[in-house]
């Protein structure tokens, strides 16, 4: 039930947890005009801020100035963020249960639990060298008289 987006727009950060800034202002602007609740808001900010986190905290061996690339889209209902970064392999969906000990991605599993609470779907797929993790929130306008 992929509805075409209407909208998209993307921007390339580096895998420094201090990028969350311009992630979140980013954000921002993108859904200005969809008049938005503010729970749906949050809920938005903050999954974009785990996810983005988790990212550049694990995704690269190497820490230093890597890209994370965070495409916003939309439709008449949904917002859409997918995050895309050319790390290590990791299916962030995986059930912790069934990780490793040694594996670092796998500790704790609170960050995904808070991203599958506040979102309605969620997709993981390895495309070539990337890993491509989409969110998707379905939202409603906010009427006039909850502002």
């Amino acid at each position: 039930m992929n509805k075409p987006a209407q909208n998209s727009q993307s921007i390339s950060l580096l895998n420094k947890t201090s990028d969350s800034v311009r992630l979140s202002d980013f954000l921002t602007e993108y859904v200005k005009t969809f008049e938005l609740s503010d729970e749906t808001y949050n809920d938005l900010r903050l999954v974009a801020e785990e996810a983005f986190i988790n990212i550049a905290s694990y995704a690269y061996t190497e820490k230093d100035n890597q890209p994370v690339v965070i495409e916003l889209s939309n439709t008449s209902d949904e917002i859409n963020i997918t995050f895309s970064d050319t790390g290590i392999a990791f299916d962030p969906l995986t059930d912790p249960a069934e990780c490793k000990e040694s594996d670092d991605h796998c500790e704790g599993g609170m960050g995904i639990q808070i991203i599958t609470s506040l979102t309605d779907r969620q997709t993981y797929n390895r495309v070539g060298q990337s890993n491509v993790f989409t969110v998707t929130k379905h939202y409603t306008k906010q009427k006039n008289n909850e502002k």
